[in-house]
């Protein structure tokens, strides 16, 4: 069994301007660094074994004000980065065709599968184990569809996570 605490970063400038962010770092807001360490706070008396979480910016600096203080074993990895939006990254959502995207944009497919692999990875070496994970909006959203049993053509029944909000979850094989 795996008691996995999944969490999203906190707000982003990007996030604001309603941009693309994707595989960009992204910048915490002065509300978003808040929120990061009222994360921390709410997940203070919870036991962890170790945080792992996605390597971009945004992510690296949540973890960083959330339990950074702690001491755990933190392991980085791209597996949890955001959907990768190729050539509409850095792009506002408004100034494009979401219907038609391009090329290069990670398809609703590809992150599910990144997330089930992610969950390979996380069997291998955290079985047993107390697990912080934060990463970001879209792949948090795929990661819980597998966890609920939701299939890919329903994953837009799972809503988005807040920023800086967590869910627990108890994961067992199956």
């Amino acid at each position: 069994m795996i008691t996995l605490y999944l969490a999203r970063h906190g707000q982003t400038v990007e996030n604001l301007s309603r941009i693309f962010q994707g595989h960009l770092p992204g910048t915490l807001t002065e509300e978003g660094k808040r929120q990061a360490v009222e994360l921390g706070q709410a997940l203070r008396e919870i036991p962890l074994d170790a945080v792992v979480s996605s390597d971009l910016q945004r992510v690296v600096d949540t973890v960083q004000l959330a339990v950074g203080d702690r001491h755990l074993p933190w392991q980085r990895t791209a597996l949890l980065r955001e959907i990768d939006w190729g050539p509409w990254t850095g792009l506002t959502v408004g100034s494009v065709d979401l219907s038609h995207p391009p090329a290069g944009v990670e398809t609703p497919q590809m992150l599910y599968d990144r997330a089930g692999t992610f969950f390979e990875y996380l069997w291998q070496h955290y079985d047993g184990k107390r697990v912080l994970v934060v990463a970001h909006g879209q792949i948090n959203r795929s990661l819980e569809a597998r966890i609920k049993g939701v299939a890919l053509a329903d994953l837009r029944t799972v809503p988005l996570m807040k920023n800086a909000e967590f869910h627990r979850y108890e994961l067992t094989r199956e």
